[in-house]
Parts: structure tokens; C-alpha cells; sequence
């Protein structure tokens, strides 16, 4: 099972409405704020995302996820970050909307930044604002090769967007 289906499986036994790429997008914004994390901090966050106390399987999950987000994006990871997304062979309508979703997760937990996201230059702010953009799509998207294609190179600007994101907030600590 992948870690999507493992979080969606553990968010709906726990009847938690947050959306799987959303939470993963919140975890995502929030590594992006810094470079460490002690475990507390992160289960209080958790807590505060889905409204209650998360299960030790949920906590279990998203440290899996954090753990692997700061490995992921360290300057020398080999670009091997990846979104929590439906498979591919989900309908289109559901992974654009995932990944409006994950968009959204993402700048709220980026939002842990608070004034220092003005200080962010030219081309991150470019990305933050083309992420602001794709969290706010609500259109059907039907099927097709067309559209497929596009998701994808949506999904990777996305991706490599984050990427620059977490680099530009971290180059003054290397």
C-alpha cells in the first residue's frame, strides 16, 4: 500500500475530514520552515492540522513523511522529493483536486514563516504565487491525453517549485 493510501485509510478510521495531499502538503510547508524538529513540536502541529490528537499510527506516518521530506530536499537528495498524490490511474477530476489541495496544505504550513515570507525574492515569490494559484482550482477537468499531460508537468513544476522554495529559506544556513 502506498503511504497516500496508508494516510487517507488512517485519516478516515479516525473520521478526519482533512484530505490526505492536504495534510502532506501542510507537513511539506511546515519542513520547508526549518531544518530540525524535535518530536513534541511536530505532534503538537499534527494536533492543531486535524483537530485532535493524532493516533501513534497518524503521528507514525507523518514523521515517516518529515523524515523523508528533509532528505528529500536537502541540497544533495537527487531531486527525489515527491507529492502525496492518487495513483495515476485515478481520475483526472480527483488528482487535479488533490493537488489543489496539496497546494493549499502547503502554503498554510509555509505560513509558519509569517513575516519572513516578504524577505523570499523574484522567482520564489513567482512560484509561491503560482501556488497560490493552482490551490484556488475548482474546475472539472475531464479525462484525456491533453489534460493528463498537462497534470503532469503541473505536478512537476510543483514539485521543482517546493524544491526552490525550501533552498531559498535555507541558503543563508548551509
Amino acid at each position: 500500500m502506498s503511504t497516500f493510501e496508508n494516510l487517507t485509510e488512517e485519516l478516515d478510521a479516525q473520521s478526519i475530514d482533512t484530505h490526505a495531499s492536504e495534510l502532506h502538503g501542510m507537513l511539506i510547508g511546515y519542513t520547508c520552515t526549518l531544518k530540525h524538529s524535535q518530536a513534541s513540536e511536530r505532534r503538537a502541529r499534527y494536533s492543531e492540522w486535524i483537530g485532535r490528537e493524532p493516533s501513534s499510527i497518524l503521528v507514525d506516518i507523518l514523521d515517516s513523511a518529515f523524515a523523508s521530506a528533509l532528505d528529500n530536499l536537502e541540497e544533495y537528495s537527487n531531486f527525489e522529493f515527491r507529492l502525496l498524490l492518487p495513483i495515476e490511474t485515478a481520475p483526472i477530476s480527483e488528482r487535479v483536486a488533490s493537488l489543489a489541495l496539496w497546494c493549499s496544505g502547503f502554503l498554510s504550513g509555509l505560513g509558519e514563516l509569517g513575516n519572513r515570507l516578504v524577505e523570499l525574492e523574484g522567482l520564489t515569490n513567482e512560484a509561491l504565487a503560482d501556488l497560490a494559484r493552482i490551490a484556488a482550482l475548482t474546475d472539472e477537468v475531464p479525462e484525456g491525453e491533453d489534460n493528463e499531460v498537462d497534470l503532469v508537468e503541473i505536478e512537476e513544476f510543483v514539485r521543482v517549485s517546493v524544491l526552490l522554495i525550501f533552498s531559498e529559506i535555507h541558503a543563508g544556513s548551509r
